[in-house]
């Protein structure tokens, strides 16, 4: 008891300090809310006028899209006009009362570019003070209903914009204060043609939705569904409330005859199918032609030349001969990849096309049929090479992996069986290694880790360090008294234990026991042997502790938490995790070896320290680029070594877009043709 209260208090500074952290944090995320919610929506509008211009493709030409309001039995919004064009969207929005908008349409009809249009004007518009809200769009795919709307929210927006200086107090604030206008997009992704109604996620996302408040009632929503899915839930009366639903109409033949001549090079070219576009309005080529997605599809096919002689290398007159528009659609999507990835504006032959096709489609298959999304996140996709596969795999290295580190320890130290501290040492040893595979073994895999360095060019960023570098300089110096002591007598084993876990898993106690590699000089007194052994154990502690508190406190004090951006994340988390486990490994290594021989304890620490480091850093400081690492491994043959870069090659060719943190495929009809399609058609 004695020993356990001699660790404890040590920690109370620390404590108060993470509380009076705590605090400040708090306080900080409470002051001037207006300037993080300006800077907020500067981010907002520099990622979707980016994503707007890639949907919109080369030139700007945009299609004057139209809509129709589709009133529903009830619970209608106030002050909808009957019809509405790309062009007056913010004006149709903001006379409804509640802001409730609903966006539906036929696949590719241009919902996600109308939701755009009105995003970057309501940020741009000049009613738009510091005090309005801030529409975010946010893809529905992975939201799981049981998880609180705001909750959801928060987090994402969090994890999107994280790089701005927005912590999840700030965003959490925000989204409180209904400072957040959302703009959910993709209702209709996240449930299969084949969901049970009761077990649908929209059902309860709906419902959600609809208990989503502001002080004056309903909270402003914009949500974006295909016609058919909405139709189908509202047939079951689940529906928006207080919401005015527009359905964006066709496209003409004369919009798309106006588009096909200012996208071409070459208008003569496209004589035949603008003439069969005008003299038969309903028919198969029409019918084809009229959304704003299929006409991109047919301009890039058909403008794409010889790459030596710059020859057009088809011409569109095949496409009035064609018999239906679903044969036109299956034609056009054949053309589209090749034709997109000669078109790339930076890299067009990095990748081969039967090379991209299989490997889109590997990705297209494994969305549809298995996780049933359309977000590809890279740290999310190991199930896709086989759940028990990857998982096995992680697991044997893991063991490997435990195995060589025992046997460079067992070849630095003399075994004695007798020696207390060495068996105890060994049974750290044991723990670490049990812990190591057991997480390797795991389905559940946390979320990457980085280091954004720009924190710390801030006032605040550095506080929140100097913060982080007390508190775990405290904790781990309270730590290593404990461990000292339980190295030292074994009346103490309990408050060892207590702060092995707490401080470093038996940092002071395995790293005595097997670093020193020696016995106990033999004494004339027991007692002295007992405090002479106490002084060193609690030196080596002391000494290891702080260094490893230090160490800790300098990674995760600038550490970012979730990171940001689409690719960075899983290479940021192995450098994270490397960096991190590499630091503490030599300070814990180093300073014990000096503590316990300058020679030949300085060696084996640095040996030890450097093994042992990449191995934690590697399978306790990180998870998801570990899993990723693994997951390429086991997908040889199936997709390239380099995915993250593949993916952002396929995203400048036009082939995928962005969604917050993740890649989608430029079209949910894209990604169903590739599922249907796994190999090129020749």
């Amino acid at each position: 008891m004695a020993a356990t209260v001699v660790a404890l208090v040590p920690t109370l500074p620390s404590t108060y300090l993470a509380w009076a952290a705590y605090r400040a944090d708090r306080d900080e995320a409470s002051a001037d809310i207006d300037a993080k919610a300006k800077t907020l929506a500067t981010a907002v509008a520099r990622v979707e006028t980016l994503q707007r211009a890639q949907l919109i493709g080369p030139g700007a030409h945009c299609i004057p899209l139209a809509f129709t309001h589709r009133p529903e039995p009830a619970n209608n919004a106030a002050g909808p006009a009957p019809n509405g064009h790309l062009t007056d969207i913010v004006a149709y929005y903001q006379n409804l009362r509640p802001g409730r908008l609903v966006i539906t349409g036929e696949p590719g009809a241009g919902k996600t570019l109308l939701a755009l249009q009105l995003i970057l004007g309501l940020l741009a518009h000049p009613q738009n003070s510091s005090a309005g809200p801030v529409a975010i769009r946010l893809s529905l795919a992975d939201w799981d209903p049981a998880l609180p709307l705001p909750e959801w929210l928060a987090e994402r927006i969090h994890d999107q914009f994280r790089d701005i200086g927005l912590s999840l107090a700030d965003v959490r604030r925000l989204v409180r204060e209904h400072r957040v206008l959302p703009v959910l997009d993709g209702l209709d992704e996240m449930d299969t043609a084949t969901t049970p109604p009761a077990r649908r996620r929209a059902v309860r996302a709906l419902q959600q939705v609809n208990a989503y408040q502001d002080p004056s009632g309903n909270a402003p929503v914009i949500l974006t569904c295909r016609t058919a899915q909405y139709t189908e839930l509202a047939m079951l009366d689940i529906r928006m409330r207080e919401a005015a639903r527009i359905e964006l109409d066709p496209v003409t033949p004369a919009q798309a005859a106006a588009y096909l001549t200012a996208r071409s090079t070459n208008p003569a070219r496209w004589l035949s199918v603008l003439h069969t576009l005008t003299a038969a309005p309903e028919g198969s080529l029409a019918q084809a032609l009229s959304t704003p997605w299929r006409l991109n599809l047919a301009v890039t096919a058909y403008e794409e030349r010889h790459p030596a002689t710059l020859a057009y290398l088809r011409a569109p007159d095949l496409l009035p001969t064609l018999a239906s528009p679903s044969v036109v659609r299956d034609h056009l999507f054949a053309l589209y990849l090749p034709a997109a990835i000669s078109q790339h504006p930076t890299d067009p032959g990095r990748y081969r096309p039967n090379q991209t096709h299989n490997w889109l489609a590997a990705l297209a298959t494994y969305l549809t049929t298995t996780s049933a999304s359309t977000d590809i996140v890279l740290h999310q996709l190991w199930p896709m090479a086989g759940s028990r596969r990857v998982r096995g795999t992680d697991a044997l290295l893991a063991t490997a992996v435990a195995l060589l580190f025992a046997g460079l320890l067992l070849a630095q130290t003399s075994v004695n069986l007798g020696s207390l501290r060495q068996v105890m040492g060994a049974t750290g040893f044991t723990a670490v290694a049990a812990l190591i595979i057991i997480r390797a073994m795991s389905a559940q895999v946390g979320p990457p880790v980085t280091i954004p360095i720009r924190r710390l060019r801030t006032p605040i960023g550095r506080q929140r360090l100097v913060r982080m570098l007390v508190v775990t300089l405290a904790g781990g110096l309270a730590g290593s008294v404990a461990i000292g002591i339980a190295a030292g007598t074994a009346y103490a084993i309990a408050a060892g234990l207590a702060y092995a876990l707490a401080a470093a898993l038996a940092t002071g106690l395995s790293w005595r026991a097997h670093v020193a590699g020696r016995e106990d000089p033999v004494v004339a007194h027991p007692s002295s042997a007992v405090w002479g052994d106490l002084a060193v154990g609690l030196a080596t502690g002391l000494v290891a502790g702080c260094a490893t508190g230090l160490t800790v406190g300098l990674t995760q004090g600038v550490a970012g938490g979730l990171a940001a951006g689409v690719t960075a994340g899983v290479s940021g988390a192995l450098a994270f995790g490397t960096a991190a486990g590499l630091a503490y490994g030599l300070a814990a290594g180093l300073t014990t070896g000096l503590a316990t021989g300058l020679v030949t304890g300085l060696g084996t620490g640095f040996t030890l320290g450097l093994a042992g480091g990449v191995v934690g850093g590697i399978y306790l400081f990180t998870g998801a680029g570990r899993r990723y690492l693994v997951f390429l491994c086991c997908s040889r043959g199936r997709l390239p070594w380099r995915l993250g870069g593949f993916l952002n090659w396929a995203y400048g060719a036009g082939l995928l877009r962005t969604s917050g943190t993740a890649y989608q495929f430029r079209h949910r009809e894209l990604q169903d043709w590739l599922t249907a399609h796994p190999r090129p058609q020749h």
